[in-house]
């Protein structure tokens, strides 16, 4: 008499009778399909990862957006309805300026985010809530952002310098301009002053200290149009000034020269003058202006 099998049982053998759904190793028959014998044969690590080293139009854009999927990173896809999107999810943030240096500000996942960029160098932060995002945005920015001299700390300068002690003037001026913080990142003075994004500073510094260290030299317009051309967009030194005032003051002194030599012009006489002439006189007078007619025209002025 045959056995009645049980509703288990009967579920357990199509179980068993299925390769996807025992999760047991079975040999499937793919005699009919030969493209996926190819496959099936080749050993897992023969897959590679998708290659995301496109060259086309948008492609660094989509790398962007996989490595970093940011706000920019996703306006670079241009694609309005992504941006709205993750605008919907992320929102849009705002702007705030840290000394005129603008930071996005963003909030999602109950996180605060902010980007900016100080002086061509990004940085991102990330905290709690946006009071405590505020000082580390502040912090990136006074460490980066050239400082103007204040009043006292310019007279501190000049009263080193007037005293002889130009190096002192120059470390004290640098540190008001640049700061400790900042300052302490170089290893040495030559990479500080090698640093192209400090050049201006640098020319400022020279400028400053070498004219306040100078009690003989008198400024004027004329010496800094002299001297810009001088210096050729040469970084400036205290040598090349020195260099620059010697020879305007050699140019100056030539000049002068030039006008105390230069003859003083001769002015005709009045019509009254010359009918008070006697006849002698006036025939020298025509044989003067002959002469000084030829003059002239030999020397290219008439």
């Amino acid at each position: 008499m045959p056995t009645t099998k049980t509703a288990a049982e009967k579920l357990q053998e199509a179980i068993n009778s299925d390769p996807f759904l025992a999760g047991n190793d079975v040999n499937l028959d793919l005699s009919g399909f030969p493209h996926l014998q190819t496959l099936a044969d080749a050993p897992a690590e023969e897959f590679a990862p998708i290659d995301t080293r496109g060259m086309g139009i948008g492609s660094s854009a989509l790398k962007r957006f996989l490595t970093a999927p940011d706000r920019e990173a996703v306006q670079e896809l241009r694609d309005p309805e992504a941006l709205k999107k993750f605008d919907e999810q992320h929102g849009s943030g705002t702007v705030v300026h840290a000394s005129g240096i603008p930071f996005k500000v963003t909030e999602r996942g109950g996180k605060w985010h902010s980007q900016g960029k100080v002086n061509g160098q990004l940085h991102r932060f990330t905290a709690d809530s946006r009071d405590a995002l505020y000082p580390k945005i502040m912090g990136a920015v006074n460490q980066n952002v050239i400082k103007e001299l204040t009043r006292s700390q310019e007279l501190a300068v000049i009263r080193l310098c007037q005293a002889g002690r130009e190096n002192e003037g120059i470390a004290l001026y640098l540190e008001g301009r640049i700061g400790e913080d900042r300052g302490s990142r170089y290893g040495s003075a030559a990479e500080l002053t090698s640093d192209v994004a400090l050049l201006d500073v640098m020319n400022e510094c020279a400028s400053f200290t070498w004219f306040h260290s100078r009690p003989d030299v008198q400024d004027s317009p004329e010496f800094q149009s002299f001297a810009d051309a001088y210096l050729a967009e040469r970084p400036v030194t205290h040598q090349l000034l020195d260099a620059a005032h010697d020879a305007f003051r050699r140019e100056q002194k030539q000049q002068y020269r030039h006008e105390l030599l230069k003859p003083e012009p001769e002015t005709a006489p009045t019509a009254r003058q010359i009918d008070e002439l006697d006849d002698a006189s006036v025939d020298r007078l025509m044989v003067d202006t002959k002469k000084q007619f030829v003059r002239e025209v030999r020397a290219g002025t008439r």
